[in-house]
């Protein structure tokens, strides 16, 4: 675990912040939270894949900021982050091509970091950590029974 490996992650999803939480867990939300900042002799841990940087403690996050400028050299990245979609169930018939893939996932950030080329959507279940990569921004009729899941499109 890195701050820019973190920090990828969570950009993904377009959250505002990534938190790296004793030596290799990374967190993405959209609020800092409400206990406020540390001592600092509480957030001790080295990344794992970094040993210069500092990934906080036991249950104590460090928190970065992400920004994205938006700026036309940034299209390239701004294609990789997903944002909330609404769903729209599709029949689909193609033979031998399977319209999603479905893995276990540990939360949100590793599901959208799964996303990659031919994947468009995605539902992740916290409940059963599951993920499902869609090739279309659709729902296959064939997901109908994963609707409590989180349902992310790419940008």
């Amino acid at each position: 675990m890195t701050h820019e490996l973190c920090g990828s992650v969570c950009a993904l999803g377009g959250f505002q912040f990534a938190a790296l939480q004793a030596i290799y867990w990374c967190f993405c939300g959209n609020s800092y939270g409400s206990q406020g900042a540390a001592p600092a002799w509480e957030c001790i841990h080295v990344c794992s894949g970094n040993s210069r940087q500092n990934c906080g403690g036991d249950y104590r996050n460090r928190v970065l900021r992400l920004s994205y400028t938006g700026s036309s050299e940034d299209a390239c990245m701004n294609r990789n982050v997903f944002v909330p979609g609404n769903r729209t169930f599709v029949e689909l018939n193609i033979p031998d091509a399977p319209a999603f893939r479905t893995l276990q996932s540990a939360g949100l950030p590793e599901c959208l970091y799964r996303c990659r080329s031919g994947c468009q959507a995605v539902i992740f279940s916290q409940q059963q950590r599951l993920c499902h990569l869609l090739e279309l921004a659709a729902v296959p009729a064939a997901l109908s029974s994963a609707s409590s899941g989180d349902f992310f499109v790419r940008r």
